[in-house]
């Protein structure tokens, strides 16, 4: 099915009120294309993560927030690189540290598609691994000290090492929602994610965006659920029945680089994976060894006032 047919397919089922389907800049692209240029999340290991059991919301209760431009830095863009996954934990990573210490850093992105050894740069990766790489490396460095580079051509770089002397944010801890702890499974799950939208902040969550491609505007209603995509749950309304979740696929798609899916039916699997972290400030990173030898040179070598002294003094006893 050549693409036009797949938005008349899609505007259809939406109906008129839900989204639509139209021309993006993804329309050159086949689906398949698509999905292997810019879809490569995958599932993310549980053992390592905390699970939590989070209050739903009460009968009757609604939860209503827009973190955008409060917790949240600006929309970002992965470019041709299956790196939404460490986006998603990067821009995570920045809105907790809004949240925790009051520190607005934009983050980059680039250090974690690069060297995160647990994960595969472009090639995919996910959120869970990626807050374990900052875990346990110094802490990540801001984005203008490790630019973004690999948006283009679909390869990541190798790490560069000399980039990562200023961390300044380090990952204590990450959690998830536990599935299991709600025994209306996912509609708890996605309850829990409303409340703690509402009243504490963002989410990083992982979805099927496999039918995004050619997502133009309005609530989304009608997606798959094989998990393929990272993004940030940054807004909720129950009472209109609309999650606001922010892409890194620049403001030039969807609504200025948001799309809005639909609340209460788990759209596009977006109860999956709902994590956030807590964070510390990074120590900074020891001088590199050439830095401290040139210290250690200055620390040995003799100053010409001290030797003068010594030598008056040891002439005076001589006398």
């Amino acid at each position: 099915m050549g693409n036009l047919a797949l938005i008349e397919e899609r505007n259809k089922a939406e109906g008129p009120n839900g989204a639509t389907h139209g021309w993006t800049k993804f329309i050159d692209l086949t689906p398949a294309e698509f999905k292997e240029r810019y879809l490569k999340s995958t599932s993310g290991p549980k053992k390592d993560i905390e699970q939590v059991s989070l209050p739903t919301l009460g009968a009757g209760e609604g939860a209503s927030k827009d973190w955008t431009g409060v917790y949240t830095t600006p929309v970002k863009d992965q470019g041709q690189c299956g790196s939404c996954w460490a986006f998603s934990a990067t821009e995570q990573i920045e809105s907790d540290v809004q949240r925790e210490l009051g520190e607005k850093y934009t983050l980059s992105p680039q250090q974690i598609t690069s060297c995160d050894e647990y994960d595969n740069g472009c090639g995919g990766g996910n959120t869970e691994t990626a807050y374990k790489y900052v875990k346990e490396s110094k802490g990540m460095v801001l984005e203008s000290d490790y630019p973004y580079t690999s948006g283009h051509g679909g390869r990541h770089s190798k790490c560069i090492e000399k980039d990562l002397t200023k961390p300044v944010i380090d990952v204590k801890g990450f959690k998830t929602i536990g599935q299991s702890a709600y025994a209306n499974g996912k509609s708890g799950v996605e309850s829990a994610m409303a409340k703690y939208v509402g009243a504490t902040g963002p989410l990083s969550i992982c979805v099927d965006a496999s039918s995004w491609q050619t997502y133009k505007g309005g609530v989304l209603k009608h997606c798959g659920e094989q998990i393929d995509h990272c993004v940030q749950a940054v807004g909720i309304d129950t009472d209109k029945g609309i999650w606001k979740v922010r892409n890194s696929w620049n403001t030039d798609w969807g609504e200025d680089g948001f799309i809005r899916l639909q609340y209460g039916q788990d759209s596009c699997g977006l109860t999956n994976d709902p994590t956030w972290v807590t964070v510390i400030d990074a120590t900074p990173s020891p001088a590199p060894i050439a830095d401290l030898k040139a210290v250690e040179e200055d620390i040995l070598s003799p100053r010409p006032t001290e030797v003068a002294k010594l030598t008056e003094s040891i002439q005076a006893l001589e006398k």
